[in-house]
């Protein structure tokens, strides 16, 4: 197996978890909002958090791939997007505390997003165009750890909200 071959094959599988993770978020996301079964929720949503770490594991590999051509990337002058330390510092994200549901939606989003620019990745990988590659692994990076800050949030609410109401942690 070439090397070309295991990058392209890392991002597939990356992209793969990406997208059982974002399933499971939307569905986590779903229970809060009808307002019923917390504990499944928070069952789907580990799930999802170890789809998150596997996506992220097979990222990883596939970006070591890229080492030389990171630095032909262009710098740009604007950095980008920054991690947020909380959840009113993310944009379009209310300070008056967002929810459990829509942190997983937000989860699901960004691995939606993650697992995107991993197949496009794959797909450039496989023509030969390593720098576009390798950006698109870094933008899929990026979004996977913005997935984890919002999985780390609607953790942080569940346990606030939900673990101090004497309801049952059992799944039905």
């Amino acid at each position: 197996m070439t090397k070309n071959h295991r990058a392209s094959e890392h991002h597939r599988t990356a992209a793969m978890h990406h997208t059982q993770a974002a399933s499971y978020h939307h569905e986590s996301s779903r229970h809060y909002e009808n307002g019923k079964d917390y504990a499944h929720a928070a069952h789907q949503a580990l799930i999802a958090h170890g789809h998150a770490l596997l996506g992220l594991k097979y990222g990883d590999e596939a970006r070591t791939h890229y080492a030389g051509h990171l630095s032909d990337l262009p710098n740009p002058s604007d950095p980008g997007p920054r991690v947020a330390i909380r959840s009113a510092d993310v944009v379009g994200m209310s300070s008056d505390g967002t929810g459990s549901a829509a942190h997983h939606a937000a989860a699901a989003t960004h691995h939606e997003q993650a697992a995107h620019h991993h197949q496009e990745a794959a797909r450039l990988n496989g023509e030969k165009d390593y720098v576009r590659a390798a950006h698109e692994a870094l933008m899929a990076h990026r979004h996977a750890h913005y997935s984890f800050f919002h999985d780390d949030e609607a953790a942080m609410h569940h346990v606030e909200h939900y673990g101090k109401s004497g309801q049952s942690a059992e799944i039905a």
